[in-house]
């Protein structure tokens, strides 16, 4: 394994991994109503396009479980990364070959098991390689902004390959998901792992070496070492009970953070981004009723609308803390979802779904990423992010394997299920999550139990709420935690 790291690298090899998700995401919304997929496929039904679609997540789903498992551990999140990759490859390679709903789906359910395991990993490795704490935030939640980034670029070659001919008119947009999979490998695969990694397994040599690599002045590396390793002493012998996530007994509150995070993310992907994401040009033309073109355009300006709102979230997370740019998307995206679906019902072209992306893109797009890679506990973090990102896989398949069948059955009235979910998100994050902006990692057990702080309370920054347990912030708090 390399002793070296470049967190740069890092970055953008993670940011391939999400970009490759995003393409996914994406790339077979736009091709499913042309001929030419339709031939290849004989034409399904609606039940066997909805399976098509969303195998990949189900397989994400699996993907996730894997990474999350006791025994992933030992692997690093290094290896996760590439692996994801490679394994995206091969699938992508059946699916763009494919020449039966069988062998597309056999397709998509490799790619989707490699993007579990690029998405579980890769917001960790980022977050146990980044120096300052002001960073970490804005860098996870960007990883959201490529993934809808890759969406967007998706259904734009899907919008420019229909004006081609033949097969090329979907095989080509599918099989350039290689492209971002390969580079992933490429950027990746230079560097070191984690430095709390190395902590975690007992190699301490490699962890100081990492360490010295990533802050420029070596104080703070000493300091950041002294601080995993009182992490570590204070999570020693604390196992996960299936009883603490009812009623959560031990000192680092480790259950509560996982069932908070699987909770919070289950909940994001039940507000609708996925069925908007895999259908939006069906949406557009068959629901809406807009010309097949019109269609296509407003697909394409859809989700660039959506990648430009999560780079905008994630640079910006840091003013006002997670907890409020929750609450406000919760509420916004609720007025948006409710006047769309009473346009529906009226039978009315409704602009509102743009709202809804508007304010959804910089909100509970990234900031639940952002939340569940940075309050897991340190002996948990790869089972609490895992865990958390297969809540999310598990509920966008839900959602896009009984979203087509519901509007065939029901119609607009499919759409009641997202507006319930985007309102539950309120009260929900108001009551029981906690603010962690401006906290380093090794001080994330003092958020749920204040008798395990190591220093005074004047060395963290971050925004506390009343009932939070979190520290008001001061201007000396954030002079700290900027140099964190």
């Amino acid at each position: 394994m390399p002793t070296k790291i470049n967190p740069n690298l890092v970055l953008w090899g993670v940011r391939m991994g999400f970009m490759s998700y995003g393409w996914d995401a994406g790339v077979l919304g736009g091709v499913l109503q042309t001929s030419a997929f339709q031939s290849a496929m004989k034409a399904p039904d609606t039940t066997t396009t909805a399976m098509i679609v969303a195998s990949f997540l189900l397989a994400s789903w699996l993907g996730c479980c894997m990474a999350a498992s006791p025994w992933s551990d030992r692997i690093g999140r290094r290896v996760w990364v590439m692996m994801g990759a490679v394994v995206q490859i091969i699938g992508t390679i059946i699916s763009a070959s494919a020449y039966s709903t069988g062998q597309l789906i056999a397709g998509r359910v490799l790619i989707g098991v490699g993007n579990g395991f690029v998405v579980s990993t890769g917001p960790v490795y980022i977050a146990e390689t980044t120096g300052r704490v002001t960073q970490r935030g804005p860098l996870v939640g960007i990883l959201m902004g490529f993934a809808c980034t890759g969406t967007a670029c998706a259904y734009w070659i899907d919008f420019g390959f229909t004006y081609a001919k033949g097969q090329v008119v979907w095989r080509f947009p599918v099989a350039m998901q290689i492209i971002f999979s390969f580079l992933a490998i490429v950027l990746t695969y230079p560097n070191a792992d984690s430095p709390r990694w190395y902590y975690l397994h007992g190699r301490d040599e490699e962890g100081k070496l990492v360490l010295r690599q990533i802050y420029s002045e070596a104080s703070d590396a000493e300091r950041v070492a002294s601080e995993i390793q009182t992490e570590l002493k204070q999570e020693v012998g604390e196992k996960l009970r299936f009883s603490d996530f009812f009623i959560d007994r031990s000192e680092t509150k480790a259950a509560t953070r996982i069932r908070d995070g699987v909770i919070l993310v289950g909940v994001a992907y039940l507000m609708g981004i996925n069925m908007i994401f895999y259908y939006m040009t069906t949406i557009f033309q068959v629901y809406i009723g807009l010309a097949p073109t019109t269609a296509s355009v407003c697909s394409g300006a859809a989700t660039t609308l959506l990648a430009i709102g999560a780079f905008f979230g994630s640079i910006f997370c840091e003013k006002g803390g997670r907890r409020k740019w929750l609450l406000w998307g919760s509420a916004l995206q609720s007025v948006f979802m409710i006047a769309f679906v009473g346009l529906l019902a009226a039978g009315t072209k409704a602009a509102m779904l743009f709202g809804w992306i508007l304010v959804f893109s910089p909100t509970w797009a990234p900031q639940p990423y952002i939340y569940i890679s940075e309050t897991m506990p340190l002996r948990h973090r790869h089972t609490g992010v895992g865990l958390g990102m297969s809540a999310q896989w598990l509920m966008a398949f839900l959602t896009v394997y009984a979203g087509p069948i519901g509007f065939e059955r029901v119609g607009w009235k499919i759409w009641l299920w997202f507006a319930v979910f985007n309102v539950l998100g309120f009260p929900y994050v108001y009551f029981f999550l906690r603010e962690s902006r401006g906290r380093p990692l090794e001080r994330m057990n003092e958020l749920y139990n204040e008798k395990l702080a190591v220093g005074s309370a004047s060395e963290i920054g971050g925004e506390g709420s009343e009932g939070t347990g979190s520290v008001k912030e001061t201007e000396k708090e954030e002079v700290v935690a900027e140099k964190v």
